[in-house]
């Protein structure tokens, strides 16, 4: 087996080939085009039928090369770089360069670390739901800058503001339409039986889970969400507090809790496990983080058996 290691950049991409030993064998240093990469996928593996792909998950940037990979038939893992960092840090010099990392990266997929990349991970659904989210962002901040100019010359301001804040609505609602078009409609019925999801929530958890079944259970699902508590141990001490990693995906997280907000209100097992916490003094923001921990655990069910949520009796 060999191991193709990819620090990808905006214009450029720095490679490294690992033998099974991780021992390096060969590096280059090529533009971040379609063209580029299908020459070096093609040449490498012709001479190394056995070749896995690896890259970190860097915005967009790594996104040409993942389709090629998925056209070749060539594994391509994903990578955190958080993984890569730590690695990098347990190394005796602790070198950090973009070559470096290319190697870093190889060798970490030779022991079978990051997700490996399907069609459906590549889905644009996420990328809707990201850059609506996005959209959504500055229509909040469009909105406060129109308060606060008003209250500081003590008149409305309307002009431009109104126009801008209507043409992004648009945006955001024509953006949300185009990832509802690309999401599994069996998911989609699957996530709205469950009390608390709409449309829109469904479409996000939908987008941001991919594949319930690259998580081997819910406790995965909700540190991907990034809703799991961090915790310190130090000999028998062991010290837990309600701060969050806030590892993974801001958008299932913020899904997440928006669902948990609503599910609280109107279902009566979340109703009385939210008012359990607040009466144990956790603050509405916990005691919401805290639901929505459950609905995780609910959504990670129906979707792994594949069947709609029932209410119990």
């Amino acid at each position: 087996m060999f191991a193709l290691g990819f620090d990808v950049a905006k214009d450029h991409h720095d490679v490294a080939l690992t033998n099974k030993s991780g021992q390096l064998k060969q590096r280059w240093q090529i533009a971040n085009t379609s063209k580029a990469i299908s020459e070096l996928l093609t040449t490498i593996h012709l001479a190394h039928p056995k070749l896995t792909v690896g890259c970190e998950a860097t915005g967009s940037y790594q996104q040409a090369l993942l389709q090629i990979c998925l056209k070749f038939g060539i594994p391509c893992r994903l990578l955190n770089p958080l993984t890569t960092k730590q690695y990098t840090k347990s190394t005796i010099r602790g070198r950090k360069t973009d070559r470096d990392d290319a190697l870093s990266i190889a060798r970490l997929v030779l022991r079978g670390e990051g997700n490996l990349v399907s069609a459906a991970s590549l889905s644009p659904a996420r990328n809707y739901v990201r850059l609506a989210t996005k959209v959504q962002q500055h229509i909040h901040a469009l909105r406060l800058e129109q308060k606060y100019l008003s209250e500081l010359t003590g008149t409305p301001a309307e002009d431009g503001f109104s126009l801008s804040i209507v043409a992004l609505e648009q945006l955001t609602a024509d953006l949300r339409r185009q990832a509802t078009r690309h999401i599994d409609p069996a998911i989609y019925q699957l996530l709205t039986s469950l009390v608390g999801i709409g449309p829109a929530i469904a479409v996000s958890l939908s987008a941001e889970i991919g594949d319930i079944h690259r998580f081997l259970g819910p406790k995965q699902l909700v540190a991907y969400a990034g809703l799991d508590p961090r915790v310190r141990q130090s000999g028998t001490v062991l010290n837990r507090n309600t701060r969050l990693t806030k590892r993974g995906s801001a958008e299932l997280r913020h899904s997440l809790f928006l669902a948990a907000n609503i599910a609280r209100q109107h279902d009566p097992q979340l109703k009385a496990y939210y008012q359990k916490k607040r009466a144990e003094g956790r603050t509405y923001t916990e005691a919401t983080v805290a639901t929505a921990r459950k609905v995780c655990y609910r959504v990670f069910a129906v979707l792994n058996r594949g069947t709609p949520y029932v209410k119990s009796a």
